[in-house]
């Protein structure tokens, strides 16, 4: 069966979603930013919590719709003016330039 183009991008945006959760360590503050790739990031971090895999992270969402997200997955939320800096920061790339 070939999968369709909108399919392979689906597919694709959940692998790097999936990377950039990977990314994060336990006991860091992480930006978590807006759109269809991080909605991925936001499930994957959710579930290494959940699995004991991570623990002591807090997030900071950049949009209610992340921030929905991010409770629903039982990720702990904080917000910038609370915390004096961002460990790690995922968000999409709506432009890329060379």
């Amino acid at each position: 069966m070939t999968m369709t183009n909108s399919e392979v991008i689906v597919s694709i945006k959940q692998a790097v979603g999936k990377m950039a959760a990977e990314r994060v360590q336990s006991d860091t503050i992480v930006g978590l930013g807006t759109g269809s790739t991080t909605v991925f990031a936001i499930q994957h971090l959710g579930e290494r919590l959940k699995n004991g895999e991570i623990k002591n992270i807090v997030g900071i969402p950049t949009s209610f719709q992340s921030e929905n997200l991010a409770r629903e997955c039982g990720i702990p939320l904080t917000t910038l003016n609370a915390v004096d800096h961002i460990d790690l920061a995922i968000d999409g790339a709506d432009e890329v330039d060379p």
